[in-house]
């Protein structure tokens, strides 16, 4: 059975062929160095701020603190989801996506959450295959509890889109919050944008997580002008 691990990129053979500037006396050293590149500190433009450590597959900027793991990396240097780079990942090692679709379509959708998704929700993955495959309702209580919490964090960052799409509207900032809704759903991994604008053609029938939220950006608008016109 193929691992993640078993496909992933080597993290320092990977920024070298991605362009990234490289201090070349340090790729045998266990922290390779590298000049950031999404670090928008001048003050370390050109510098080698940036460390990957190989053997860990891990990266760091001790400027701007962007850090994470191999996928991480390559998400951020190819401005794509994790999804995308796995998916991309498995291709280019030859293994079967129809496949892997299949044994995911099997997962309780708990288990089909990424690390860093767990991580929003503020459960560490540590569900190794004692878990996985061990005491079925232990299990089964485990993934419902998960998704419970995912589901409650997804229709919360749902209203926050929605709210921030009806008041940029109203504002006449449309595409500003397009821009910030895509950044949303990149931060967390999960496509906000189609069940925000499904909500905000719903007029008097709202879905559930929607309830509400045309009204308090109302409210908030309201209390603003009045306090607009208090102060004038």
């Amino acid at each position: 059975m193929s691992t993640i691990s078993s496909y992933l990129p080597d993290i320092v053979d990977y920024a070298v062929s991605a362009g990234i500037t490289v201090r070349s006396n340090t790729l045998r050293k266990e922290q390779t160095e590298f000049v950031c590149p999404w670090c928008e500190n001048t003050l370390s433009k050109g510098k080698y701020k940036l460390t990957l450590n190989r053997s860990r597959g891990v990266f760091r900027c001790f400027t701007c603190g962007i850090n994470g793991g191999v996928i991480d990396f390559i998400q951020h240097v190819e401005q794509k989801s994790r999804e995308e780079v796995l998916k991309n990942l498995r291709e280019k090692s030859g293994l079967d996506e129809k496949l892997h679709q299949k044994k995911q379509a099997k997962k309780h959708p708990a288990e089909r959450l990424n690390t860093s998704q767990l991580g929003l929700i503020g459960f560490r993955d540590s569900r190794t295959p004692r878990l996985r495959y061990g005491d079925y309702t232990y299990r089964k209580s485990l993934n419902e509890w998960i998704w419970a919490e995912w589901t409650r964090f997804i229709d919360c960052k749902k209203r926050e889109a929605l709210a921030h799409l009806i008041y940029s509207i109203q504002i006449n900032q449309y595409q500003q919050a397009l821009d910030d809704i895509n950044q949303m759903s990149k931060d967390i991994d999960y496509d906000l944008l189609p069940e925000v604008f499904e909500a905000y053609g719903c007029g008097n029938q709202p879905r559930t997580w929607a309830i509400g939220v045309h009204k308090w950006v109302d409210s908030l608008q309201d209390s603003y002008l009045k306090t607009i016109e208090n102060i004038k």
